[in-house]
């Protein structure tokens, strides 16, 4: 009867053993299943970094293509951009050279009309036609001042030949008078309103039987007893000697009548540059030079100012290297400041002739030696400045007119053109303004 609970406790302990054995086995076999889930997870798991890694190599990929794209969009928009600014520039570069060549086909139109009213006037010259003659160069006056006034420099107030110019304010305008040329013994200009000086003609009627033709030098003008009168330089024809002659006319332009039977100077040796100067006191003198040796001198005029009324006084000789052995011109200006002899200097054919200044007690003198070094001379384009005479326009401002050569047309039979500059005194000591 023992042996019955014996053998029930070894089937329990079978049970048992073989309930712990299926536990140990379900855990096993769970703990296999979760691993095997686990290494599935964790392949999963590097797949999906692999496909992560794809996608980003392709995101980066993509980036890279698009920047690429656009560097190469932004090239391309840059050689746009450049070959626009080619074709701007083009067109500018066209069009500059197109207005280039039009101003150079108009200053050529200009200089041809200049040249042909040139070639005219000295046509109706070489008849002994002077009113053709004047008739043409007032038809191109203003062409030939133009064509002046593009060549470069200091631009001239008139575009023909005009030495040794004397100005006059009379009747509210301005009268230029210059030595002979294709307007005539004595050319005589009127300045415009808008400032352009005009050919008027020629001021000087038939010369006197004593004088010859085709000298009459560096006129000077003289308003007296409701007329004017004229001096000039002329060549004495029996003696061959340059003297100095006046002629009186009720105009500023004109006709002066010369009806002297004899020069009104002629010194030792020949007396040119003739200028009359009024006094502080209203007494008149008459400068003038004296040909040999060099100098300038002063003689008082009767009040009418047609004649010599008192010995010659010398002003001023040859003192300074640069004078070169000439002296000549004289203009004077009387002045709160001092009296002032302007003068030329060295030969009046070349680049070195300039314009010197003295000052004196009077118009009389005594004068100091004068500048030892010139007031005016040769600058930029502007040659041999001389000629010079003093003058106080409509306005009252004083001025000084003078001749020069414009380079490189040097010498004659070149032209010496008309300048005008400012002739200040405020300083106490003139000072020309071009």
């Amino acid at each position: 009867m023992r042996a019955r609970p014996t053998l029930t406790a070894g089937l329990v302990a079978i049970l048992a053993l073989a309930i712990t054995s299926w536990h140990v086995n379900a855990a096993w076999n769970d703990r296999r299943d979760s691993v095997e889930a686990l290494r599935r997870a964790t392949t999963a798991f590097g797949d999906e970094r692999s496909l992560l890694a794809d996608a980003r190599l392709r995101v980066r990929a993509a980036d890279l293509d698009a920047r690429r794209a656009n560097a190469a969009h932004d090239g391309a928009q840059l050689s746009v951009d450049n070959r626009t600014l080619q074709v701007q520039a083009t067109t500018r570069d066209r069009d500059a050279a197109q207005a280039a060549r039009d101003g150079q086909n108009a200053q050529v139109s200009i200089v041809r009309q200049c040249l042909d009213g040139a070639g005219r006037a000295l046509d109706g010259t070489q008849r002994g036609d002077s009113a053709a003659a004047v008739a043409a160069l007032q038809s191109v006056d203003n062409a030939c001042r133009q064509a002046n006034n593009e060549s470069g420099g200091t631009p001239p107030a008139y575009a023909f030949d005009f030495p040794d110019p004397f100005v006059l304010a009379a009747n509210g305008s301005l009268y230029a008078y210059g030595t002979n040329a294709t307007a005539g013994n004595i050319q005589v200009l009127r300045q415009n309103g808008d400032g352009a000086w005009a050919t008027q003609g020629d001021a000087l009627g038939p010369l006197p039987a004593w004088a010859g033709k085709g000298r009459t030098w560096a006129p000077a003008v003289l308003p007296r007893n409701g007329g004017y009168v004229l001096y000039y330089t002329v060549l004495e024809a029996f003696t061959g000697r340059q003297c100095i002659s006046r002629s009186t006319a009720s105009s500023a332009t004109g006709l002066f009548l010369d009806t002297s039977t004899a020069p009104l100077e002629c010194g030792d040796s020949g007396a040119i540059d003739p200028e009359p100067i009024v006094g502080a006191d209203g007494s008149l003198t008459l400068l003038w030079k004296h040909e040999n040796p060099a100098a300038i001198l002063a003689t008082p005029m009767s009040a009418d100012g047609l004649a010599l009324a008192g010995p010659s006084h010398h002003l001023l000789g040859v003192s300074h290297p640069w004078e070169h052995g000439v002296v000549e011109a004289p203009s004077m200006v009387v002045d709160g400041s001092g009296t002032w002899l302007f003068f030329s200097g060295n030969d009046w054919n070349g680049r070195h002739y300039a314009t010197g200044v003295a000052r004196c007690d009077g118009p009389l003198g005594p004068c100091d030696t004068g500048s030892a070094s010139p007031l005016l001379a040769s600058h930029d384009a502007l040659a041999g400045p001389g000629g010079a005479s003093a003058f106080v326009d409509t306005h009252g401002q004083r001025r000084m007119a003078f001749h020069a050569y414009q380079e490189p047309k040097v010498g004659y039979p070149e032209s010496r053109l008309l300048h005008v500059a400012k002739l200040d005194l405020s300083s106490g000591r003139p000072v020309l303004v071009e």
